[in-house]
């Protein structure tokens, strides 16, 4: 049986202290001037951003645990970008990333299957194949046990959706007044990861959840009804989660979360206060990631 996909990520925050991860979400529109592609044509655009992608995943390597790279923006450039997309989780492999693979999906259990097989399964190709993804338990469990007996196959792991980060969300989570549907879908996959069996040897299980930090007495008490779900932390950076409400996602002594931030690192050098002066993008974006794996690791408590 592959590690466990908890254990490995405890042990890859352990070396690099800190519980950052970056997100790609590269936009063609917003790639500095000279990469940019020269027409519509999808192909050329998923080279473009590919070759961005590239370059921001082996300069924050030495930085971070891991990255989170976002399907969506990939499959816009059609089969090209999902081509794209595959080649650089490998790449991120190669140079020592655990991978989350952003794709959301979810589905009825024998549609989930495909999905499941898609996103997870290796099919001999291992370093093609994120480490973890995330995915919708909409559908119910059915469709969420198709992924989660993929993941604990291939020693993988999955984070569903309980809290987004958006604001515009709160329309649909924060309806009700004595239960929100976040709390409701927390104690769910909470269930569905409980299992003795699905749990690493560090304690936490390989059905995580997706968790926006919006506030640190909700996030706390939130925290503490899941005490074996791994957390996957979206919106600090340019979506403006504070610290202490991110502070709040972590269990006692540091563990069960990663923080992840995407465009307040791959797009710093449109800061002018980092870009200024003829500083190279690529310079730019280590900084930017330095500082943020910094606060992260603080958050954590390992600094």
């Amino acid at each position: 049986m592959p590690r466990h996909y908890a254990d490995r990520l405890a042990a890859a925050i352990e070396v690099k202290r800190t519980p950052a991860v970056v997100g790609i979400d590269p936009v063609a529109e917003r790639l500095p001037q000279r990469l940019r592609p020269g027409s519509d044509d999808p192909q050329e655009g998923a080279a473009a951003i590919e070759r961005f992608s590239a370059a921001v995943i082996e300069r924050v390597a030495p930085l971070v645990p891991a990255v989170k790279i976002n399907s969506g923006f990939f499959e816009v450039f059609q089969e090209h970008g999902v081509a794209a997309y595959y080649r650089l989780v490998a790449l991120a492999h190669a140079c020592g990333l655990l991978v989350i693979g952003d794709v959301k999906r979810g589905d009825i259990g024998s549609t989930a299957a495909l999905y499941a097989r898609g996103h997870l399964a290796t099919g001999g190709s291992a370093d093609r194949v994120p480490d973890a993804i995330t995915i919708g338990g909409y559908l119910g469990r059915s469709g969420v046990d198709e992924f989660v007996r993929a993941a604990r196959t291939g020693g993988r792991g999955v984070y569903v959706l309980v809290r987004p980060s958006d604001p515009t969300a709160d329309v649909i989570h924060e309806f009700g007044e004595s239960r929100k549907l976040y709390q409701h879908l927390a104690q769910l996959v909470t269930e569905w990861g409980e299992a003795a069996e699905l749990r690493g040897t560090c304690g936490l299980s390989l059905v995580g959840a997706v968790v926006g930090p919006k506030d640190a007495t909700g996030t706390a008490a939130l925290r503490g009804s899941m005490p074996h779900t791994p957390w996957l932390v979206p919106g600090y950076g340019a979506q403006g989660a504070a610290a202490e409400a991110t502070r709040a996602c972590f269990l006692a002594g540091g563990s069960g979360a990663v923080i992840n931030a995407s465009r307040s690192v791959i797009y710093a050098f449109e800061d002018e206060r980092l870009g200024g002066g003829g500083v190279a993008w690529e310079d730019c974006v280590v900084g930017a990631c330095r500082g943020f794996a910094a606060e992260a690791g603080a958050l954590a408590g390992f600094c």
